[in-house]
């Protein structure tokens, strides 16, 4: 089971053909361009998943995002005022998605067509699958209002050691912070 924990967030991007969503919303009256620090919120869970809200796969979001804050100028702040608080949730949902293949011939006879096509047939498959949701979410630390928010939404796929699962984790949060601060 702690296996299946660490695959959630881990795949949110796949690496040569990622199939990664990002989208991100914003306050576009927030002003953006004075951030220096940021603080956490403190959160007694991340998840109402079991298998996301864990000290394994909070402390390699947290790593993740932190890296990705500093890596943009932006300075972590312990204890005091901060410029704004950071937060995340993450999800695992089970999902059915339904394929169809068809299947249709056509004949020919001596090279001209004859009659159109014969019978043909279609068959339908169920394939189910689990895709994996991370929200990062900025708010103003004096309002505590929401004023940036990314999400990430991949198929969670199985990753054969930690080292793995934390790049998997690393790309996501790469991908959905990519697009903060807006307008830089």
């Amino acid at each position: 089971m702690l296996f299946r924990v660490s695959i959630l967030l881990s795949c949110l991007t796949m690496t040569a053909c990622s199939t990664l969503t990002v989208s991100t919303d914003y306050n576009p009256e927030y002003d953006f361009s004075g951030l220096k620090t940021y603080q956490w919120v403190k959160a007694e869970k991340h998840s109402d998943d079991v298998r996301v809200n864990n000290s394994l796969i909070i402390n390699r979001v947290n790593n993740a995002i932190n890296q990705d804050l500093q890596a943009k100028g932006l300075t972590e702040k312990k204890t005091g005022d901060a410029d704004v608080l950071v937060n995340w949730f993450g999800g695992i949902d089970n999902k059915i998605r339904q394929e169809s293949i068809n299947y249709y011939y056509g004949s020919m006879w001596h090279g001209y067509p004859y009659g159109g096509y014969w019978p043909g047939y279609s068959q339908t498959y169920n394939v189910e699958y689990q895709e994996g949701t991370l929200i990062i979410d900025i708010l103003d630390a004096k309002s505590h209002e929401l004023v940036w928010r990314g999400t990430g939404q991949d198929y969670v796929e199985e990753q054969q050691s930690p080292e793995e699962i934390t790049e998997g984790i690393n790309q996501a949060v790469t991908g959905i912070m990519s697009d903060f601060p807006p307008g830089k």
